[in-house]
């Protein structure tokens, strides 16, 4: 947890965010190949309890027939990263707070690490995520009102609420990076506006012992025109790490300094001194943000490094950063509907591999009793009849929900 100025609040280091949502690079991938191998071994058994003669997951025994490919890992990241972008477009057009569009693409992320697209359409999950998250962040909107912004059926948008809390594992709280940059901000503005009036550092802090950087140069000098200039670009910055997996790999205060050194960089000044204040604030304070390879320490240090040697903290936040500025210039690239078609046909064949083999252990069994070819012939007009009805919606919802299209 980062205090001072950073903007965040005092339990981050105790909350699910940090504990359960944040990991390594190694983990994450981990993590993304062993539930899409899970979805495949799940749809195999499905289909081998309704029909023994489908091959059991695991099997040596060639592919099930009409079985299509797996979504390949990058197309899933590609087809997610397009409907976090609409989820910005979107709460930017409906004028929601920054708090609900940084929560809604969370809540986005994290069920996609508990289900893959090949069993949840991710652009109704995409709705379903704005419309929770206007309620945890005491921004409620109507379900009537968010179905109209994306011309959908109220239903719609409500359809998911249980599956998507179950696969956030009901953890609702996001710790926001905006907060933590606008924290930032204010500190930054705080000690320019001081240094130009010539106030000396105050008792409490020569009383800490921390050492007395001075505030960079470009800081110093610059118009304030300028310096909101970069603040903008810093929230422009964190639009896009949040379009990336730094908020996976990161904590909020991480994101917020990678994103304000980024916005006064892309404005010509660099911000060395007051990053460095920042870091060795934070350290002061046994701060931990939950950075990129155990949860996290001080300035973003592993666990493991910082028992080996100690580490500058301004040195280790600087390194850090370097990490999340090449995360920020992935989600900076803007995924448009060409990209994603392919794997959102395949993703969509799966999810209706799914609907058709029906729950796990379903179908036909021995000592069914005498209902038991009339229940079999409900289930199949009940199948077809889902059938024909989504047939029926592709011409309204697919063109967003099935097959995206420009926003």
């Amino acid at each position: 947890m980062w205090r001072g100025g950073l903007g965040e609040s005092m339990d981050f280091a105790t909350s699910t965010h940090r504990r359960r949502w944040l990991y390594t690079r190694n983990k994450l991938e981990e993590e993304r190949r062993r539930l899409q191998q899970a979805v495949v071994d799940g749809l195999r058994r499905q289909r081998a309890a309704a029909d023994p003669g489908e091959p059991e997951a695991g099997s040596a025994t060639k592919r099930p027939r009409e079985e299509p490919q797996p979504v390949s890992l990058v197309g899933e990241l590609l087809m997610l990263k397009y409907y976090q972008q609409i989820i910005q477009e979107k709460c930017r057009e409906m004028r929601m707070p920054m708090k609900v569009m940084a929560t809604a693409i969370q809540y986005h992320k994290r069920f996609f690490l508990r289900h893959t697209s090949m069993e949840f359409d991710p652009g109704r999950v995409m709705i379903t995520a704005i419309f929770m998250a206007t309620k945890v962040e005491e921004r409620y909107t109507r379900a009537a009102d968010i179905a109209a912004a994306f011309d959908v059926s109220e239903d719609l948008v409500v359809k998911q609420e249980v599956a998507l809390l179950e696969g956030l594992n009901f953890d609702l709280v996001v710790h926001s990076p905006y907060r933590a940059l606008h924290g930032m901000i204010q500190e930054l503005k705080d000690a320019r506006l001081a240094a130009a009036a010539g106030i000396p550092p105050s008792a409490a802090s020569a009383a800490s012992g921390l050492p007395l950087i001075p505030l960079d140069d470009a800081l110093l000098s610059a118009p304030s025109q300028l310096v909101d200039d970069a603040c903008r670009a810093a929230n422009g910055a964190l639009d896009a790490l949040m379009l990336s997996d730094a908020p996976l790999l990161y904590g909020p205060a991480q994101l917020a300094a990678a994103a304000l050194r980024s916005g006064f960089k892309a404005k010509g000044m660099r911000i060395p001194n007051f990053i460095a204040r920042l870091a060795i604030k934070a350290a002061s304070f046994g701060a931990v943000d939950g950075g990129g390879a155990d949860g996290g320490s001080p300035s973003g240090v592993s666990g493991a490094e910082a028992t080996e040697a100690p580490v500058d903290p301004a040195t280790a936040l600087t390194t850090a950063l370097d990490e999340l500025d090449s995360l920020g210039s992935e989600g900076a690239r803007r995924v448009e509907v060409e990209e994603v078609k392919e794997a959102n046909a395949a993703a969509r064949q799966w999810r209706n591999l799914f609907k058709d083999a029906g729950p796990p252990g379903g179908a036909a069994g021995a000592g069914k009793g005498a209902g038991g070819a009339a229940d079999d012939a409900a289930r199949a007009a009940k199948r077809e009849a889902k059938k024909a009805a989504r047939a029926a919606a592709k011409a309204k919802e697919a063109e967003l929900l099935g097959m995206p299209q420009r926003q």
